[in-house]
């Protein structure tokens, strides 16, 4: 349970569902229904993402570090975040308008103009147009779920987590691609064998450990400035990869805890999730101090009115 209090009272709670895995997928601790159905919704796209690896499309493409970061992100559309996108579909010959995530207006200003490249979900599309130029397939609905890139997409996912997944069991996610619907402790399950690429294979281990390797060294394109992600990667300095997603979903792997979480807020708000990871964090002794000191002031802020008084507090309660 996530409380937000407010002086003497509490105002409102959350209730959170985790599951903590090892890489060999046995269960460590749950917390609510470990198999809670579950969209990962954007937590997943490191699993998304190993196609684009795989297949030879990042190697084909050359793809820098920065650029693999871009595909896992939910940026905050930055400028750095929107520059590395453009410069990418400029690469594959193409513009924004090919990208079919929508627009929206930066998370990082609100006010201003919505355009294609700052939807926090450009880094992900151009991947996946990435892995349409390298399949030789024609880019025009790369989001529908009978796509031979999305397929191919879905259906590495589907092995990693343990999963069938078909066009009955995906909803849309908030960028048109297709969200499987799985049990939280499938989402887990995936991310336990991506932290164990040796088991994996030639190509997709490698696959894994690229992607881990460019979100750690790149956490800024992950997220964004005061974002969670941003910080708690900088500040573990490798040792934590990290991903939130929509309504109240993440996914977090600690290799040298051999540890991987995955979590869900029953009523969606970000604010459960990221308290909820903290406290996990915390719990289990899977971080440094150092690193949850960097953290906390954003998974568990000190509330504030508008004239800055401290009115309330974020607590965590298992």
């Amino acid at each position: 349970m996530v409380e937000l209090w407010r002086g003497p009272a509490l105002e409102s709670r959350h209730a959170v569902h985790a599951v903590l895995m090892d890489g060999k997928g046995r269960v460590k601790a749950s917390y609510g229904d470990a198999d809670r159905p579950t969209f990962p919704r954007s937590s997943l796209k490191p699993l998304q993402a190993i196609a684009l690896m795989e297949t030879g499309a990042a190697a084909e493409f050359k793809l820098s570090n920065a650029e693999i970061a871009l595909a896992c992100a939910s940026h905050s559309g930055e400028q750095n975040h929107v520059l590395t996108a453009g410069n990418w579909l400029a690469r594959l010959g193409l513009d924004e308008n090919a990208l079919e995530c929508g627009a929206h207006a930066p998370y990082a200003s609100p006010c201003a103009p919505a355009t294609i490249l700052s939807n926090n979900c450009s880094g992900k599309h151009t991947g996946m147009l990435t892995l349409c130029r390298h399949m030789k397939q024609d880019h025009a609905g790369y989001t529908e779920f009978n796509h031979p890139a999305q397929h191919k997409i879905m259906t590495t996912v589907g092995e990693m987590c343990g999963v069938t997944i078909t066009r009955g069991t995906c909803g849309v996610d908030g960028c048109s691609a297709p969200n499987p619907l799985m049990p939280l402790s499938a989402l887990a399950s995936g991310f336990a064998r991506f932290m164990q690429p040796d088991t994996l294979g030639i190509a997709r281990g490698t696959a894994c450990r690229h992607l881990y390797q460019a979100m750690v060294e790149h956490p800024e394109l992950v997220g964004g400035t005061g974002r969670l992600d941003t910080i708690l990667m900088k500040a573990a300095a490798g040792k934590i990869m990290c991903k939130i997603g929509g309504e109240g979903v993440y996914a977090c792997v600690i290799p040298e805890q051999d540890t991987v979480i995955a979590l869900k807020a029953e009523d969606g708000h970000t604010r459960a999730a990221q308290a909820s990871l903290y406290a996990i964090l915390e719990k289990h002794a899977l971080t440094d101090a150092k690193t949850l000191e960097a953290a906390r002031p954003v998974a568990l802020p000190v509330q504030k009115n508008w004239r800055g008084i401290e009115v309330g507090t974020v607590q965590v309660h298992s």
